[in-house]
């Protein structure tokens, strides 16, 4: 639950100054317990237990408007990471932003999500280890410098479109051996009587560097596609998503990524060629009194490059679990998880467990 914020170190100010302000946030961590096995060439290897104390992605933030005529309103945030475990430092982290709303809609500038962060709905899941939640599917979703503009809700239709400039691309800012590294996203989205659809589309120039028959390199483009819809009313939620993605991810990445190991979403200068993926994923879960039971399930099928499809590339994932509410704002979890990828003498295949607690404020 939302508060306005009365900072008790802050209270020589006057109370006037923050009564726009609101401070909000999640703290939500647990116990992760997994273990991964890998076959390759018929030789098969396993890791050792690993069981850890994971954050979840809390975060605090702070957000606020003023009224400056004309029905015309000032906004701000500055979101950041407060992991329990200790990971996370400095401020604006996750969202940061300025910009104005009113009837024209919504516009801003700042380290903003993109649709496909905003999308995610079939992944309700709670985990630090993608085996515990549909982090493969949804890698493509992330916050990026750049500027959005939102428009206003119209029978249930909004869209919005998203413009990151060259020198706010790659974190160490312009890379002259790329003709460009602009990225543009937009997004499309319906509402009403519980039911709901999202389209989501992301563009990057010079996505992942290729390298060429003579030994040279160069740069290409990417770009991701997303749909998801279903039905979120009456205790029931039913999900379904689709992606497609050409050349977002070159073989390296995406390899990491359905092996559930670190994935870099900077650009790729590997030389690997990109990638052409096809991944399907859906949820259902019912709520009964304070318990909610879940499942989901995804798929994703053999990646491609010009010269072919790729082997050990395939992946399929379950997801089961279920929450119990002690209140509106605290909640409990517990999870297990299973995710595979390749198949026969390449594969890779991660079992998760883990019991957590949320608190939202």
């Amino acid at each position: 639950m939302k508060k306005s914020l009365i900072a008790l170190s802050l209270a020589a100010l006057p109370v006037a100054a923050f009564a726009d302000v609101t401070l909000y946030g999640q703290i939500k961590g647990g116990v992760e317990v997994s273990q991964t096995k890998v076959k390759v060439g018929g030789e098969t290897t396993k890791d050792h237990t690993k069981t850890e104390i994971a954050d979840f992605g809390s975060r605090i933030g702070f957000k606020g408007h003023e009224h400056v005529g004309n029905n015309l309103n000032a906004i701000w945030k500055v979101e950041q990471k407060t992991s329990i475990a200790g990971t996370s430092s400095g401020w604006g982290n996750r969202e940061a932003y300025i910009g104005l709303e009113g009837g024209f809609g919504t516009v801003r500038a700042g380290k903003i999500a993109t649709q496909l962060d905003d999308m995610g709905t079939i992944d309700p899941w709670e985990y630090n280890n993608n085996a515990l939640g549909l982090g493969v599917f949804t890698r493509t979703g992330t916050k990026v410098v750049s500027a959005r503009y939102d428009t206003p809700v119209f029978g249930g239709f909004s869209a919005n479109v998203q413009y990151t400039p060259r020198d706010n691309q790659s974190t160490s800012g312009r890379d002259d051996d790329l003709s460009d590294t602009s990225a543009y996203y937009a997004g499309l989205n319906y509402e009403n009587s519980g039911f709901f659809a999202q389209y989501g589309l992301g563009y990057k120039k010079s996505a992942y560097t290729a390298r060429n028959d003579d030994n040279t390199t160069s740069s290409k483009s990417g770009q991701v596609h997303r749909l998801e819809a279903g039905y979120d009313a009456n205790n029931l939620f039913v999900g379904l998503g689709y992606q497609y993605t050409n050349g977002w991810d070159s073989v390296t990445t995406y390899t990491a990524a359905i092996h559930n190991e670190d994935y870099d979403d900077a650009l790729r200068t590997d030389g690997a060629p990109g990638v052409k993926t096809h991944e399907a994923a859906v949820t259902g879960a019912y709520r009964f009194g304070n318990v909610t039971p879940r499942l989901s399930y995804a798929h994703g099928f053999k990646a491609k490059t010009a010269s072919g499809k790729v082997d050990g590339t395939q992946y399929k994932q379950v997801v089961l679990g279920a929450d119990y509410d002690f209140s509106k704002r605290t909640t409990a979890m517990v999870s297990a998880g299973w995710l595979k990828a390749g198949s026969g003498d390449n594969k890779a295949e991660t079992t998760a467990g883990l019991v957590g607690l949320r608190h939202k404020f």
